[in-house]
């Protein structure tokens, strides 16, 4: 999901690269998704992920085009909260061009395969 809120947020811009101010104010007061504090956390979490590159100029570290805005409404609880496993998840599907859903499904087989012997996110 973090992916989807950096794309739709230099989309609505229709920019490339923006300054890290401006990023924020665009998630928090044009947008209206966040608290001016809540977009300063996800525009770290974000840079943390190594979706974003730059220092006072950020821009993303993927093809916008390749993000499927449809139906998009971000969660920030969900963002931040998000566990290794969840990343690992999204960035299987997104390599693969699938659905998360039927990444849990190939994990959840792969671990069958192994016995129940490892974990879920060793299994992913």
């Amino acid at each position: 999901m973090m992916r989807k809120v950096i794309a739709a947020a230099f989309k609505s811009k229709g920019k490339k690269k923006m300054k890290r101010s401006e990023l924020i104010y665009t998630m928090s007061f044009d947008l209206n998704w966040f608290t001016h504090e809540g977009s300063k956390k996800v525009v770290e979490e974000a840079e943390k992920e190594g979706l974003l590159a730059g220092n006072d100029e950020v821009q993303p570290t993927f093809d916008l085009d390749e993000v499927d805005l449809t139906d998009f409404k971000p969660d920030l609880s969900e963002l931040l909260s998000r566990s290794v496993t969840d990343r690992i998840i999204e960035e299987i599907a997104i390599k693969l061009k699938k659905d998360s859903r039927e990444i849990v499904s190939m994990v959840n087989r792969k671990q069958e395969e192994l016995g129940g012997i490892v974990s879920f996110p060793v299994a992913a």
